[in-house]
Formats: structure tokens, sequence, C-alpha cells
């Protein structure tokens, strides 16, 4: 079965606003990944070989030695 009424010049006015938020959306949604793509690339890595000192040998070496 065929829908009974096609009037696409009409269908196509009613359907604009949704459309519309449709791609805001998509371009949200694409800037927000560029920018979590570019955060997370952008930070600061140990070289390789070499991993971050855990929190708790950090405190200790920060804590002075005669306590």
């Amino acid at each position: 079965m065929s829908a009974p009424d096609t009037d696409t010049k009409t269908q196509e006015k009613e359907h604009r606003g949704p459309l519309i938020g449709i791609w805001a959306a998509l371009v949200v949604v694409a800037l927000l990944l560029v920018w979590w793509l570019a955060y997370a690339t952008n930070g600061e890595e140990p070289e390789p070989g070499q991993a971050a000192a855990p929190a708790s040998e950090a405190q200790q070496e920060a804590a002075p030695a005669g306590d």
C-alpha cells in the first residue's frame, strides 16, 4: 500500500523544523567530539617505558623523612 496523501511540498515545510534540530544536534556532537579528542591527546604523557608514580609514593616523597 502506498500513502494516500503524498504532498511533498507540505511535508517538506512540516519537517523543516525537526530536520534543522537534528542537524544542529549533529553539529554540537561533532564539535564536542573534536574538543574531547583534542583534550585527550594534548595531555602530558610519560616517556615510553616510564610510568607515573602512584599517589602513595608521591605523598611519601613529599613528606619529611624524620616523621
